[in-house]
């Protein structure tokens, strides 16, 4: 009687389990892959139907660099592939990874971001995966360690030599020059890689050393930012976006655009599961039943959620309306949390790759999300509004005689805000803005 009930509550929690990854999945859906998926499930599951055959309701341009769209225009943003969370999720639901390891996996993978590399210290990772499971450091270096040869191999690491050494030993055991390429990245293990501009300037002055050539060249198949080859890129592909904002009687509202299909049951098979009288047909009627139910409160409790957090973002982020990047204030995915009383992961799957239409443009959602900078008064400033201020000085600099980014670092310092010329450096870059010398327009 006693393994009966420990088999029943095994089951239980298997099923549980099951629902959990496919309510996980639904949430970190995006529209448009929401829509396909329910699509399969609908061929799958005869319960499971259409009310109408749903066209998304509004339609924008998107625009997250310019953020000048306009209210009537298609709103044209593609990918090329998925992004490297989705590229890593489907290889751990293949992976040999017990249940409570996969957990422990999605911890992980949850702190990466776009570059592959973790947004979170290792000590941090480890307390999330304890509180989840009794699982020894051993046992989470494991799995760390397996998905850093996920595909593309090196994501998932600490830092740029970390990434290096895991690409270095997977593709390049074998060669003659593994060992001293061993030692080239050592060696920029010990130098403070921020100082440097991009990682061709780094191997630049690697190369004035002694080093062999083709070390050197043996280090340049390495990439520095891995994530990137899967990463979502902008090309010609339609999406559109699950919250819309705009204002009412001077007020910002926010709202669902109501772009998810609406899922009802079919209530001929609802007949068929009350009158079924042999037992494989009602268990088989019934176990797709219960999943038909599951699935709808499941794309409800997905867009409530990410309205919800829509409707938090910008109850802290409500001058980026009115005021542009130049608005945006500091935020973290733990202070919507917080705030809602939710886990920071599904704050993370609630945002990525979701867009919210604005008056100033369509935005995935985690664009709102920054780190901060201090100012002499304690204030602290979103590094997108110090990015929008680069942009400014640049746009209104003397093209004859451009400002350099140590130049810019003291306008900041000028005003009161700690901003390093490697952090301008860095920034600039990252806007894809050309250096002062090459900006400069001569006669």
């Amino acid at each position: 009687m006693n393994k009966l009930k420990q088999s029943t509550k095994q089951n239980q929690r298997k099923v549980l389990s099951q629902q959990t990854r496919q309510a996980i999945k639904i949430l970190q859906f995006n529209s448009l892959d929401l829509h396909a998926e329910i699509e399969n499930i609908i061929l799958e599951n005869p319960f499971l139907e259409k009310e109408e055959s749903m066209q998304p309701e509004y339609n924008l341009e998107h625009s997250t660099i310019s953020g000048n769209a306009n209210m009537e225009d298609v709103l044209n943003y593609h990918y090329d592939s998925d992004n490297l969370r989705e590229h890593l999720l489907k290889q751990l639901d293949t992976s040999p990874f017990s249940e409570q390891e996969k957990e422990i996996a999605l911890i992980i993978i949850d702190c990466v971001d776009d570059n592959g590399y973790l947004t979170e210290d290792l000590k941090d990772i480890f307390i999330q995966a304890n509180r989840l499971s009794e699982a020894s450091f051993q046992d989470i270096f494991y799995i760390l360690h397996t998905i850093q040869r996920f595909d593309p191999v090196g994501t998932c690491c600490i830092d740029l030599c970390d990434s290096l050494n895991i690409q270095l030993d997977n593709s390049f055991k074998e060669s003659k020059y593994y060992n001293e390429t061993k030692d080239i990245i050592d060696t920029l293990s010990k130098i403070d890689i921020n100082e440097k501009l991009t990682f061709d300037s780094i191997i630049e002055e690697i190369s004035n050393n002694v080093y062999d050539e083709q070390s050197i060249a043996l280090l340049r198949k390495l990439n520095p930012k891995p994530g990137l080859i899967i990463s979502k890129k902008l090309n010609m592909y339609h999406i559109y976006p699950d919250v819309i904002i705009f204002k009412r009687d001077n007020q910002w509202i926010v709202e669902s655009t109501k772009n998810t299909p609406l899922l009802t049951l079919n209530k001929e098979y609802v007949s068929l599961l009350k009158d079924s009288k042999i037992k494989t047909d009602k268990n088989y009627l019934e176990k797709n039943y219960n999943q038909a139910k599951f699935i709808i409160k499941s794309i409800n409790n997905r867009n409530m959620t990410i309205l919800n957090v829509s409707k938090e973002i910008f109850k802290k982020q409500s001058k980026f309306l009115n005021d542009g990047d130049l608005g945006l204030i500091p935020m973290t995915l733990k202070e919507i949390s917080d705030s809602l009383d939710i886990h920071e992961s599904t704050v993370s799957r609630a945002t990525n790759s979701k867009y919210v239409q604005t008056p100033r443009g369509t935005y995935e959602l985690k664009y709102f999300f920054s780190s901060e900078l201090s100012t002499d008064t304690g204030k602290m400033v979103s590094s997108k509004a110090i990015m929008k201020m680069i942009e400014e000085i640049i746009k209104n600099e003397n093209k004859m005689k451009p400002s350099s980014d140590s130049k810019i670092s003291q306008y900041f310092k000028d005003q009161g805000i700690s901003v390093a010329r490697r952090t301008v450096t860095k920034y600039r870059e990252k806007m894809n803005i050309k250096k002062s010398s090459e900006r400069k327009i001569r006669n």
